[in-house]
């Protein structure tokens, strides 16, 4: 398992140097401040839009959405890229889960409740270590005038593939875990997790809907 998730993160940097590599079409240029284009939504973008905002000329987190990578590789990983949203959902909700079955084993005390987690863990974790070089496929090579969301998003989503294996390597296996309560240091890791990835899924609606888009 551990092998299958280092070399879908070994991609990462190969992803990135293919993304610095796209050509895209000059911007023309603006003579009259009335015909500027009009500043975007964040909340109201459409898919795809968000896919290159480190691209030269996009303005930090925005992006033309009109510019499209002119190769075959760079074709493939932004296409790539647009799949990273639905594929992160999975390891969030294990780990969630997780954290949840771990509860109610304690709070009952019946560990025999939270003896599947290595398995959910084992999934967490491949989901998580296949998201990251998705993430940076999305995102592209980090700039200057990346905003703080996009800079912490992108190096924390880099570093929780490692802690979720972190986890589950100190998770004990299925027959053990069914009749013994897990150790208080497997559930500080597994809370601190929780919290980790709780705020990484808040930065990354940051990234794509905005800043405040939870205020009530």
């Amino acid at each position: 398992m551990l092998a299958v998730a280092f070399s879908l993160l070994l991609l990462t940097p190969q992803i990135s140097f293919a993304h610095s590599g796209e050509q895209h079409p000059p911007q023309a240029a603006q003579t009259d401040a009335s015909q500027a284009a009009p500043e975007h939504d964040m909340g109201a973008m459409q898919p795809g839009e968000m896919t290159w905002p480190t691209a030269e000329g996009a303005g930090g987190m925005m992006m033309d959405h009109d510019a499209r990578p002119t190769t075959m590789s760079g074709r493939i990983i932004r296409w790539l890229g647009v799949w990273h949203p639905a594929v992160i959902h999975f390891p969030i909700a294990l780990l969630l889960t997780v954290a949840f079955l771990e509860a109610m084993a304690a709070i009952r005390r019946k560990p025999i409740y939270a003896a599947s987690n290595k398995i959910l863990l084992a999934v967490a974790t491949l989901g998580a270590f296949a998201a990251a070089p998705l993430g940076w496929a999305n995102a592209g090579l980090p700039a200057a005038d990346d905003e703080s969301a996009l800079v912490l998003h992108r190096w924390i989503g880099t570093a929780i593939p490692f802690l979720i294996a972190f986890v589950w390597w100190l998770k004990k296996p299925v027959d053990e875990a069914a009749v013994r309560q897990g150790s208080r240091f497997y559930e500080t890791v597994l809370a601190l997790s929780v919290l980790v990835i709780l705020a990484q899924a808040y930065l990354g609606a940051e990234v794509t809907h905005g800043a405040g888009h939870l205020a009530f």
